[in-house]
């Protein structure tokens, strides 16, 4: 009995030093990782597959609209932000006539994309489709640098996807960003520039943006891009190995993450951790804020999405501890949250 009446009193008497608790309501983990394959490959999906690379390969308008038709049917169902949307688009484009083409690619941003995956023949969609659904074998596939390349391609369909606004409705995630013209952004999982290039607008000339990655075939495609366009308000930044963002000396007024702390949580050693997150408030000015953008634990079939995802109490009672206080948080679609942090 007297345990029990020392219990309640530090209950009531000390709360904060009390462990914040998560509700555990289901049997799924509160957190998962995966693989560097963050979709899964079901039988629809490679069939599609196959339609898109006939389309590629023979011209075949027939071909592109059976696979229309089974990514009308499998997005819901199975994949809700991945490569079906953007496959899907490449099909759509190849069906529309001259001056609908021209006018679906006069986003600079959307016409590089398509650009990288058209050239030489379409060679690069090519490669992704058949890597991504075995349907040809490379020599490299089973080295570190088949693997490596595989990731390249996946990041890129799914970072610059033309539809990315339809399924992430992306300018809410912009509009809620504390970023205004002359202020300073890093942009850490920058990827090939899907935010950066966003964020170049939103600051302005007189603001800059760091674009932060550990893969500089993604830094190269941004750096491509922004000579082609005469950008000058961004800097890309190599961060490899990833335990600093890579902004040694340098302050900016917001870090932003999208769908990339979950493998800080979830795969990284304590030190390396502790490393990473002490790098971002050290480049924070006073005040500044971090956003955090990443995907949270839904039942099975209550959304159809098969990538990575953290709950975001985790996130939010571990970034606590390193002086982040949480200020405001979205939820602009189902199961993809967004939390802006103050550094304090």
């Amino acid at each position: 009995m007297t345990g029990v009446i020392v219990w309640v009193a530090y209950t009531f008497a000390i709360p904060q030093l009390l462990t914040p608790r998560v509700a555990i309501t289901s049997p799924m983990s509160l957190i998962h990782v995966g693989t560097n394959d963050s979709f899964a490959i079901t039988p629809d999906g490679i069939k599609a597959g196959r339609y898109i690379l006939e389309m590629l390969v023979s011209g075949s308008r027939e071909a592109a609209q059976k696979a229309i038709e089974i990514y009308d049917q499998i997005i819901p169902r199975e994949n809700y932000g991945g490569e079906y949307s953007a496959l899907r688009w490449f099909a759509q484009l190849f069906l529309m006539s001259e001056p609908e083409k021209q006018k679906a690619l006069q986003d600079p941003f959307v016409a590089s994309f398509y650009d990288f995956f058209a050239e030489n023949n379409f060679a690069n969609l090519k490669e992704y489709v058949q890597r991504k659904y075995l349907l040809q074998q490379y020599p490299d596939q089973l080295t570190e640098t088949g693997r490596n390349r595989a990731a390249f391609l996946e990041d890129f369909i799914l970072f610059n996807n033309p539809a990315r606004e339809e399924w992430e409705q992306t300018s809410k995630v912009l509009s809620v960003i504390p970023l205004s013209p002359g202020q300073t952004i890093a942009d850490v999982g920058s990827g090939p520039g899907y935010y950066s290039v966003r964020f170049s607008e939103k600051v302005g000339s007189t603001g800059h943006v760091y674009s932060v990655d550990i893969v500089q075939q993604h830094l190269d495609y941004i750096n491509r891009y922004i000579q082609r366009q005469n950008i000058t308000n961004i800097t890309t930044i190599n961060s490899y190995p990833g335990t600093t963002i890579g902004l040694q000396g340098k302050q900016v007024d917001v870090a932003f993450m999208c769908s990339l702390y979950h493998n800080i949580y979830g795969m990284s050693t304590a030190p390396d951790r502790d490393s990473f997150v002490q790098s971002i408030k050290a480049a924070l000015k006073p005040g500044g804020t971090l956003v955090l953008v990443d995907n949270g634990l839904v039942e099975p079939g209550q959304l159809p999405y098969h990538g990575p995802y953290v709950a975001k109490e985790l996130i939010i009672h571990q970034l606590r501890f390193y002086g982040f206080k949480l200020k405001r948080e979205y939820a602009f679609i189902p199961q993809r949250y967004m939390l802006i942090f103050e550094a304090v």
